[in-house]
């Protein structure tokens, strides 16, 4: 979206990359990448150097540390059902979707599937291979402009989450103010979803004076999972 205030574009995200430089690239990337908890980013600059769909130029400063708060993720046993958020239209300008869970800032999951009751299907990724991605466009309604952190989990069993255009992070940081894309006072984080396998995810986004879980399901997509 624009730099201008009332004026609007979308940034072209990369697409021409070769497969084998995608491959290397997320291999050096995510090698040791860890699970929701760790290796958390201090400053802005760390964070947005893996986010290039989320960050205007030269965004400096430390993150707030309050934003990492403990994880409240929902507990499942091998047995449990996966208690998906519900998702409703949003009529965001120029983009309307449906976007799942509660709070301010929310997740649009941009793929087939029953998303209205947080469910999604997955296919193997064309930018990182060995990965299931699922195309997700984060954003905020105009009334928060606040940072944002978001992390996330595999519930119920060991498993792997990344986030970004490539699965390049496992925290999305989102500074305060106006990001690269955004409409108004809209704020809008495109980028992916990165899994290893089908499952129950979830994702916990923390802002000023708020800390919110929104629970998703990957399903592998009907054309991956014949035979």
């Amino acid at each position: 979206m624009a730099i201008a205030q009332h004026t609007s574009r979308r940034v072209v995200l990369p697409t021409l990359i070769s497969l084998a430089l995608a491959a290397a690239l997320v291999d050096a990337l995510t090698t040791g990448a860890a699970t929701s908890g760790s290796n958390l980013p201090s400053t802005y600059q760390q964070a947005c150097a893996n986010e290039v769909s989320v960050c205007l130029p030269n965004t400096r400063g430390p993150i707030p540390v309050s934003l990492f708060r403990p994880l409240h993720f929902p507990k499942l046993g091998p047995d449990d059902n996966c208690p998906t958020s519900q998702g409703a239209l949003v009529r965001m300008p120029r983009f309307p979707k449906v976007a799942i869970g509660q709070g301010p800032v929310r997740p649009m999951l941009l793929a087939s599937g029953n998303v209205h009751r947080g469910i999604a299907d997955i296919s193997p990724s064309t930018n990182a291979p060995g990965w299931f991605g699922i195309k997700t466009n984060w954003f905020s309604f105009p009334s928060y402009q606040g940072p944002i952190v978001i992390r996330a989990e595999h519930l119920g069993g060991p498993g792997r989450i990344a986030f970004s255009v490539y699965p390049t992070t496992t925290v999305l940081v989102v500074p305060p103010g106006p990001t690269l894309n955004r409409a108004g006072r809209w704020r809008d984080m495109p980028g992916g979803t990165y899994v290893k396998s089908s499952g129950c995810y979830a994702w916990q986004v923390d802002g000023r004076g708020f800390s919110v879980v929104i629970v998703f399901k990957a399903v592998l997509s009907p054309t991956n999972n014949k035979g």
